[in-house]
């Protein structure tokens, strides 16, 4: 098959990535968000592995640490792509050292560093934090493996859909397409777990393509749209003129799925009466259609779907399911987030459109609850008040993304921020928040003057 790691090559330039061939562990990364300069490298990432330094390629001075390289991840290899190569970057852009509380960032170049959106000369960044300069280049700090697990997959193009239709180079969207690698040919009902929006449906598809019966029935319906009173009727069917003369016949979701898979999403809204009519026919493939005296065999494989606690469901049915599968949320993959905007938008007719790396900060930061259809409507948002070429951190998108949401500046943030412009109005900016007012709310708290400033 294309693409089995079994036929990549390491090819890492530095001796500490040849180190972490076969060590699964997982530590602080710096995955680039975007670059001005190269931005087909989105997406590329390197473990901070004791003291490095970042900046343009070429040779370093006497003393210096090792230069960071950049690694693309692909299960079983680091495909090394070494420094970037960008005119506006110095050769000595920042010092990073892990530390256990997060990651030390030292700004030793010409152009200012940015965590989170603010200038700063040295700070503390954690998982999920961002680290920029301005107009250059977006970075971001998240924990993942030095090294992904090794497994067979389809050959795709970096950062492109996969044959699945799924988009992300992320280590928790490997782990999710390694799961459904390792669970689609066994015939075992699954439980497809994730928030709003996530992609659960996606993934039950994925499992159906890569099943053993790929070209048999995928049956989907949303239980939530199914009326108690016709539950029983749409989930197993009828017979003509039952229950009333005009009915007319119908196999129901178990027998048009008979052969291959019934997907349901939504299935907590299941009541508990109709997830223990399903216990019979999810072990022994045996039902009843109404009016119907005689049962009937049908062979197929449940895929649910929810995102709501596994509590909700009655624990004999819950127990029917021997896999779960979980699909990540965009907080859980922040570094998916350029390319999904890059999908959306050739979806809407506006591929090469420009993202202002301001806008893309603010996404990648925001806390999603709707996920992909959010990302999309944000999208939508902004170009509407957007120049042509450029998408753009409007006003409106501001206020959907809500800044209590992205998390409070710290308060050496908002001191640096403070210290580093000419009025509160430009610090405000600076630091993400609506006004000058919200600023001095937050200086009031912490004790902070602001008022002279």
């Amino acid at each position: 098959m294309a693409g089995d790691p079994s036929v990549n090559t390491e090819t890492g330039h530095s001796s500490w990535q040849a180190a972490l061939r076969d060590d699964p562990d997982e530590c602080l990364h710096l995955t680039l968000l975007w670059s001005s300069h190269a931005p087909e490298r989105t997406g590329e990432t390197c473990a901070l592995v004791g003291r490095v330094l970042f900046g343009r390629g070429g040779d370093s001075r006497t003393g210096d640490p090792a230069r960071l390289e950049l690694v693309r991840q692909r299960p079983g290899s680091n495909q090394a792509t070494g420094t970037l190569d960008n005119p506006k970057l110095s050769r000595r852009q920042w010092l990073l050292e892990p530390r256990s509380d997060g990651l030390w960032v030292e700004n030793v170049g010409r152009r200012a560093l940015q965590i989170n959106g603010v200038i700063v000369r040295q700070g503390l960044a954690q998982e999920g934090d961002t680290l920029g300069v301005e107009g250059v280049l977006l970075c971001l700090v998240e924990s993942r493996p030095r090294l992904l697990p090794r497994h067979a997959y389809e050959e795709f193009g970096v950062g492109k859909p996969d044959a699945d239709g799924i988009v992300g180079e992320s280590a928790s969207l490997w782990r999710l397409r390694r799961e459904i690698a390792l669970i689609s040919r066994e015939n075992v009902h699954c439980l497809v777990l994730g928030e709003s929006g996530a992609g659960k449906e996606l993934a039950a598809r994925s499992l159906h393509r890569r099943s053993a019966a790929p070209q048999a029935p995928f049956v989907a319906r949303n239980a939530a749209t199914i009326p108690e009173s016709l539950m029983e009727a749409e989930l197993f069917g009828n017979v003509a003129n039952y229950p009333n003369a005009s009915t007319p016949a119908r196999q129901g979701l178990v027998g048009s799925a008979n052969g291959g898979m019934l997907f349901l999403d939504e299935v907590t809204e299941l009541s508990e009466a109709q997830q223990a009519n399903l216990l019979r026919v999810l072990d022994a493939g045996e039902y009843q259609r109404l009016g119907e005296d005689r049962p009937r065999i049908s062979r197929f494989r449940l895929i649910a779907a929810t995102n709501r606690p596994l509590e909700t469901l009655k624990h004999d049915f819950l127990a029917r399911f021997a896999e779960h599968i979980h699909v990540p949320g965009l907080c859980e993959r922040r570094a998916d987030i350029p390319l999904l905007l890059a999908v959306i938008l050739e979806q809407l007719g506006a591929a090469g459109t420009r993202i202002q790396p301001l806008l893309l900060d603010h996404l990648v930061r925001h806390r999603y609850s709707h996920h992909f259809r959010e990302l999309e409507r944000l999208v939508r948002l902004s170009r509407r008040g957007s120049s042509s070429d450029t998408l753009e951190l409007t006003p409106e998108v501001r206020a959907e993304l809500d800044f209590a949401e992205l998390g409070t500046p710290r308060e050496s943030e908002i001191r640096e921020a403070l210290a580093n412009t000419k009025s509160a109005t430009e610090a405000a900016k600076r630091l993400g928040l609506p006004s000058r007012f919200a600023l001095y709310r937050l200086t009031k708290k912490l004790g902070i003057d602001a008022e002279n400033h």
